[in-house]
């Protein structure tokens, strides 16, 4: 079993409890300690998750400051325990990497993943620096040329997904769901954004290294993904609202899972809630009924460790 500990002075670690939650889900065995605060008792803390770790377990432990006195503690627990790991300067992307990891853990493991969560903190230029104006994106996926698809789709592949999340890219796809899908690219299916170079340019900074993603029109994603070439890629498909999947849901064929995310709470108006993520105003209940009849294993799951729940016992 996996074990983790996160320790930090003052209430750090306890705050990062509910975003590693909102991201990694609750099932991970994590324990979190914020040292000299209130009653807390880190020596006896420090000893009862040591003492917890047994030789067929393997343990991480994520401290605040390299050298500070929750992390010497830590250090000294551990002394001499090959299963046990002691990460320093934690952040959460770094925190997100390892935990997620479904490899075990080693030194050079534990390193490669560091390196990665590293890629995450970088300064964000808002200006480009050549022509002084506002940095535009690249897109990093071929486009088809206009009229290339034809009506058949050419794609023999399967689409691994076609998500509603109406955030389209944001942490949990970068950090989770790109993970369990195993993702090649992203496609952004969406008029607005497509119209919009700045809201690209955010949508994009989320994307992981290594997996490609375009941002088109409805009517474009659409072209794309029809493409054969699309075939030879591992596709998460994103789309804003549920009348958006049941437009390419008509069209496209090959879809492998058709998923209710997050969905609703940015609209106003009158809503019916179906779970803590899925709010759906009556024009979107009418536009998953008409979903789940193209394809009746759509479902509402917000994170890959949820249980998916089929849409068709909502409606």
């Amino acid at each position: 079993m996996k074990k983790f500990m996160v320790a930090s002075h003052a209430r750090l670690a306890t705050g990062y409890q509910s975003t590693i939650d909102l991201f990694a889900g609750s099932d991970h065995q994590i324990t979190y300690v914020s040292a000299y605060v209130d009653e807390v008792d880190l020596d006896q803390e420090v000893t009862t998750f040591i003492s917890s770790i047994s030789d067929d377990d393997q343990a991480v432990i994520f401290t605040d400051l390299f050298g500070g006195s929750v992390n010497q503690k830590f250090v000294i627990a551990a002394q001499n325990k090959t299963n046990i790991f002691v990460v320093a300067g934690m952040n959460l992307p770094v925190i997100l990497e390892i935990i997620l990891s479904p490899d075990n853990f080693s030194r050079d493991v534990i390193d490669n993943l560091i390196a990665n969560g590293r890629t995450a903190m970088q300064q964000v230029y808002l200006i480009d620096e050549e022509t002084g104006q506002e940095a535009r994106p690249k897109e990093t996926v071929p486009a088809v040329q206009q009229g290339q698809a034809s009506q058949v789709n050419q794609n023999t592949g399967i689409i691994d997904a076609l998500r509603v999340d109406e955030r389209l890219i944001h942490g949990q796809i970068a950090m989770v769901w790109s993970r369990a899908l195993n993702l090649d690219g992203i496609v952004v299916a969406n008029d607005e954004a497509a119209e919009n170079e700045l809201q690209q340019k955010a949508l994009k900074m989320a994307v992981p290294n290594g997996i490609k993603v375009i941002i088109k029109t409805l009517d474009d994603g659409v072209s794309l993904l029809k493409d054969k070439r699309a075939s030879d890629m591992k596709l998460l498909v994103l789309v804003r609202t549920i009348g958006d999947a049941l437009f390419l849901a008509k069209q496209l064929d090959n879809i492998g899972y058709l998923n209710i995310g997050n969905v609703g709470k940015s609209v106003q108006g009158d809503k019916q809630t179906l779970t803590k993520f899925v709010m759906l105003t009556t024009d979107e209940l009418t536009n998953l009924k008409e979903l789940v009849t193209v394809y009746p294993e759509t479902a509402l799951q917000n994170l890959p460790s949820d249980v998916k729940e089929l849409a068709s016992k909502y409606i």
